[in-house]
């Protein structure tokens, strides 16, 4: 826990704040603890301007705050440098405004995407966000993590959704950038720069996103097939022909690879490309594509903290190079975005981590690729960046950070290069 020089000076200002109803009790609070730190106080603010208020008392009291959404992603980024007050915005959960007819809606961060994406179905219409757990998982936490799952073949990234923002940067100001309508052309679109950065340099208090509408028919099928090699080339063919695909992801578990991939569209169109896919898995693996009853998610269990999960970006050609390699490191689960050239590997809490990670390291930039430690035990982050590299672009990003956010008081040393 962060040693706080005036505690109950602190806790009276911000329970004058947030209400009584807006306190964790002490005794909850250690479902807060990040990479072993545990919060001095968690606090849930019910509106933007409460928000406000207690990330400038933070401010002025030099005190560092780590935002929480549903908790999901809390293993990815550095250890913080600080952690004083917990800022959980699940009490944030309004939708401000929907206009089915223009396809845009404005939903405050707290909302889960499971919530928002059960709305927009009474009207025929989602948001393209399709994060692990998402019964858990926030808008605010999506964006900030900049996750995005197996729709991002169809549906982009978040960063390509999202249309208008508001956010409380790190004195306690709330501001805003983007807007309401589709097409914002108006100087640089800060709401690129906020997505991804893992709350280091505003809160996120709000979303404006475009909508597209639901499909009409879907359906899930599975191929299963002998290596990465057959998987991405039967992936590479299903882009090449233009299937109706809505997603499209694959698994290994240290069996044949499970290539899943869900169509949408029209029933006639979904039909018809459902018996073009069967006829080009007999053609890969000599077995015909098989239906799933529901959509699996990418990763299948909740989140646990001894668990080593890595995460890789290549370029999509030199993907199934790169995963023959990572399996000769043994890992329980990988995942993959073929299309994208994204995976993750999962290893047990038992693995021999720094071994793994010291292997891994050096088998990714055999093939120029990115590697991110996703969730690891706290210990080994210790001296470590859990991003793996040093962008080019880190001067502008360390000067950046200075200027937005020159008291360290957002997540303060868990971006890249301990920003």
């Amino acid at each position: 826990m962060t040693y706080i020089s005036e505690p109950e000076a602190i806790g009276e200002a911000l329970l004058e704040i947030v209400g009584p109803e807006g306190i964790i009790p002490l005794e909850m609070q250690w479902a807060y603890t990040v990479d072993g730190l545990s919060p001095a106080i968690v606090v849930q603010p019910a509106s933007v301007e409460e928000v406000s208020k207690v990330i400038g008392l933070a401010s002025r009291w030099g005190l560092g705050v780590i935002p929480w959404g549903g908790g999901t992603m809390m293993g990815l980024g550095n250890r913080p440098h600080r952690y004083d007050i917990a800022l959980d915005m699940r009490r944030l959960n309004q939708v401000i405004e929907h206009e089915p007819a223009d396809l845009t809606i404005t939903v405050e961060a707290g909302t889960t995407v499971k919530e928002l994406q059960a709305r927009l179905a009474a009207y025929g219409q989602r948001v393209a966000l399709d994060p692990p757990w998402p019964d858990r998982a926030t808008v605010g936490g999506t964006l900030a993590t900049g996750i995005a799952g197996p729709a991002r073949w169809r549906l982009g990234h978040p960063r390509d959704t999202i249309i208008g923002i508001k956010v409380v940067m790190p004195d306690g100001r709330i501001a805003k950038a983007g807007g309401k309508v589709v097409k914002n052309v108006a100087g640089y679109d800060l709401c690129k720069l906020y997505i991804g950065s893992l709350g280091t340099l505003a809160v996120i208090v709000e979303a404006t996103f475009k909508l597209v509408p639901t499909p009409r028919s879907q359906r899930v099928v599975a191929c299963s097939l002998p290596t990465f090699k057959q998987a991405c080339g039967l992936a590479k063919e299903l882009q090449w022909r233009l299937l109706p695909i809505d997603s499209l992801w694959m698994e290994w578990d240290g069996g044949p690879c499970v290539l899943v991939c869900r169509l949408a569209g029209s029933p006639g169109a979904v039909s018809r490309s459902l018996e073009e896919l069967d006829a080009l898995a007999r053609q890969y693996s000599g077995a015909e594509a098989q239906p799933l009853e529901r959509w699996p998610e990418v990763v299948s269990s909740p989140p646990v903290a001894e668990r080593l999960v890595l995460r890789v970006s290549v370029l999509p050609s030199r993907l199934v190079a790169c995963l023959e390699a990572l399996t000769a490191l043994e890992p329980e689960l990988m995942v993959a975005l073929p299309l994208a050239g994204v995976a993750y590997a999962r290893w047990p809490a038992e693995a021999s981590t720094p071994n793994i990670l010291q292997n891994a390291f050096q088998a990714v930039a055999t093939y120029d690729g990115i590697l991110v430690i996703h969730q690891c035990p706290f210990k080994y982050k210790e001296g470590r960046d859990v991003f793996g590299w040093r962008p080019p672009a880190q001067p502008m990003m360390k000067e950046i950070k200075r200027r937005w956010d020159p008291k360290g008081t957002l997540s303060p040393g868990r971006f890249v290069a301990h920003l």
